[in-house]
């Protein structure tokens, strides 16, 4: 693997694992590619882990990231988050965790979030289903109806909710990379710059 210019800081490793629950289905891990415990991001889906979600795991990893996209449903999710540090300590940190939701799995990464005290950032949220409350929330995406759920929004005008998929009609390249930009920011500030001071 390489870093090719503009995409990241770090070389990656990536591909499906078992997660850390029995059945042990499989999830999607993008990583750096060293045997080192780092900030650790989970995304909630809504569903099993697609072409959109594995991508924009990929892309967060090569900024220092180990990222998991586990299967759809909020246990899994929770397990993922346990096993940063534990389970997955050879290449994930327990202490400097976040949480991602995307579409219909914004309301179960605000759930995971708000119950272990983890920032959050919901990309393009269905229905987020309650306040964010006290942890650092980040959302970005078109208008939502959910205006009053808390935290820091960006809104994307003109664009629809795929705007961050390469593959999706509505992908919007510009609203896309400022996204990225904002996700890598929110999680440095968070994650890494927490531990500086």
């Amino acid at each position: 693997m390489t870093v090719i210019r503009g995409e990241g800081r770090v070389p990656i490793l990536y591909g499906n694992q078992p997660m850390a629950i029995a059945p042990y289905r499989d999830g999607y891990v993008a990583r750096p590619d060293t045997v080192a415990p780092h900030p650790a991001v989970a995304i909630a889906t809504g569903g099993a882990p697609g072409a959109a979600s594995k991508t924009l795991a990929r892309h967060i990893a090569r900024y220092g990231y180990a990222v998991v996209v586990p299967p759809a449903d909020r246990r899994h999710l929770a397990a993922a988050v346990e096993a940063f540090g534990r389970a997955w300590g050879q290449w994930s940190r327990g202490d400097r965790c976040a949480v991602i939701g995307i579409g219909s799995g914004s309301a179960t990464a605000v759930s995971v979030a708000a119950a272990g005290g983890f920032p959050v950032i919901l990309l393009s949220p269905d229905a987020i289903g309650t306040d964010v409350g006290a942890v650092p929330t980040l959302i970005l995406g078109p208008a939502s109806r959910d205006s009053d759920a808390g935290g820091r929004r960006i809104v994307y005008g003109g664009v629809g909710p795929g705007f961050w998929d390469d593959a999706s009609p509505d992908f919007a390249p510009a609203a896309a990379r400022d996204a990225l930009r904002r996700i890598v920011e929110f999680l440095d500030r968070h994650l890494i710059a927490v531990a500086a001071a």
